[in-house]
């Protein structure tokens, strides 16, 4: 009886040691998820920082590209303007030699 006695007591000292080994391992793999989270969470508001920053920049370059047409489309209006006076120029030169 007295064997019983200390292989019980023997037995209930060990649990707490497996049930704490339990936790600790439970507290690591918690600590390891955490550390993972927070990297990905970084890297997220950091990608989604990246993306609101080239939407900005497209915004702008679509801007200044809307201006930049309408800079060349003027230009080619008053191109076109002026080769039209230069042909009609060239005809009246043309006439007043032929004349």
């Amino acid at each position: 009886m007295l064997r019983i006695g200390i292989f019980a007591a023997l037995l209930l000292s060990v649990v707490p040691l497996v049930h704490a080994k339990d936790v600790s391992v439970q507290q690591a793999g918690y600590n390891n998820a955490l550390q993972r989270m927070e990297k990905a969470e970084e890297a997220y508001k950091s990608d989604a920082q990246t993306v609101a920053d080239t939407e900005k920049f497209i915004e702008k370059k679509k801007r200044q590209l809307a201006e930049e047409q309408k800079k060349a489309d003027i230009s080619r209006k008053n191109y076109q303007e002026a080769k039209e006076k230069l042909e009609q120029a060239q005809n009246a030169l043309d006439r007043a030699w032929k004349e």
